[in-house]
C-alpha cells in the first residue's frame, strides 16, 4: 500500500473533520521531510522510533515549532501507527505552562478599592474578593458557600469548603480583614436564602457571575489580567513570601499533595533580583 492510500485509510476512520484536517496536515508535514530526508518515501508499516525523534528534532530547532504543535504531529503519527496495529513510543516535549501573575500589593489594593461601596452589593463584591485573595478559596468554592459556613468571633474565624475538588472538605482560616469584609457584609439587609453570596433577585451567584464581577471591577481598577485564580494564586505567593511552609499552604489551598502546591507556587521577579543581590 502507497504512503497515501495509508492515510487516506487511516483518515477515513476518525470522525471528526477538525482532527481530521489537523492530521492530515502533520502527516503530509512528515512525508515531505521523510523524502526530502532520506530520498525516499516513508513506510509506515516499517517506521522506527529513532526516525520519528529526527523528525521531532527538526520540528523543534529547524522549524521552531511551539511544544504544543510539536506533540500534535506526534499524535498524529502515534494515531497512524496504532491504525496499523503497531505501538511507536516517542516523547514529544514536555509543555510549560506559562505561570500565573500573583498580584502586587498596590495591584490587589486597588482591585479591592474598586469594589468599595456601602452598598449591600459592594459589600458582597468585597467579601467575595477577600474570600480568594485573602484565604485562597476557588471560586466554585466561593459560589457553592452557605451562611452556616462560617465560624466567626473577635479574634478567629473559619470557613468550612465542603465539596471542594476532589468532593473533599476541608476548614480555612480567615484573616482580621477577611473576617471584617463578612461581617459587614452579613450585617446589611442580604437576600434571606441559604446561600451566602446571591444576586439581587436572591438566586446563588453562579461561577461566571463571579468570573464576570472580576472582569469589570479589574477594568475599573485599571489592573491588568485578574481573574479569580489570580487572586487564589495572590494569597499563594504571599503566605510563602511571610513562611508559611508547604504544609500548612497546601491544606489550605485543598491540595492531596505537596508537589502540587510547589508547582502551583513561583518566585516573583523581584524576589528572584533581591536573591541574587547577596550573592
Amino acid at each position: 500500500m502507497t504512503p497515501e492510500n495509508t492515510l487516506t485509510d487511516f483518515l477515513d476512520t476518525l470522525s471528526s473533520p477538525r482532527t481530521q484536517a489537523s492530521y492530515r496536515a502533520a502527516l503530509e508535514e512528515f512525508c515531505t521531510w521523510y523524502r526530502q530526508t532520506n530520498g525516499s518515501e516513508p513506510e509506515f508499516e516499517l517506521l522506527t522510533p529513532v526516525e520519528v525523534r529526527d523528525y521531532a528534532v527538526w520540528l523543534q530547532t529547524t522549524r521552531r515549532l511551539s511544544p504544543a504543535t510539536i506533540n500534535l504531529h506526534l499524535a498524529a503519527i502515534r494515531s497512524l501507527e496504532r491504525h496499523l496495529g503497531r505501538t511507536l513510543r516517542v516523547r514529544g516535549p514536555k509543555q510549560v505552562q506559562p505561570p500565573v501573575q500573583a498580584l502586587s500589593p498596590r495591584d490587589l489594593g486597588r482591585l479591592l478599592a474598586a469594589a468599595e461601596g456601602e452598598d449591600w452589593i459592594s459589600l458582597r463584591n468585597t467579601a467575595m474578593l477577600n474570600l480568594m485573595a485573602r484565604a485562597g478559596l476557588r471560586v466554585g468554592e466561593v459560589t457553592a458557600l452557605r451562611v452556616d459556613d462560617l465560624e466567626i468571633n473577635q479574634r478567629s474565624g473559619w470557613v468550612t469548603i465542603r465539596g471542594g475538588k476532589g468532593n473533599k472538605t476541608r476548614r480555612v482560616p480567615l484573616n482580621a480583614e477577611v473576617r471584617a469584609a463578612l461581617t459587614a457584609y452579613l450585617k446589611t439587609g442580604r437576600s434571606s436564602s441559604d446561600a451566602l453570596f446571591t444576586s439581587k433577585t436572591g438566586q446563588p451567584l453562579s461561577n461566571r457571575d463571579v468570573q464576570r464581577l472580576v472582569a469589570d471591577l479589574t477594568r475599573r481598577a485599571g489592573v491588568q489580567n485578574v481573574s479569580p485564580h489570580t487572586l487564589r494564586h495572590t494569597f499563594a505567593t504571599r503566605a510563602v513570601e511571610k513562611g508559611v511552609d508547604l504544609a500548612t499552604l497546601s491544606a489550605m489551598l485543598g491540595h492531596s499533595r505537596l508537589e502540587t502546591t510547589g508547582r502551583y507556587l513561583h518566585p516573583t521577579a523581584e524576589r528572584m533580583q533581591e536573591a541574587v543581590e547577596g550573592i
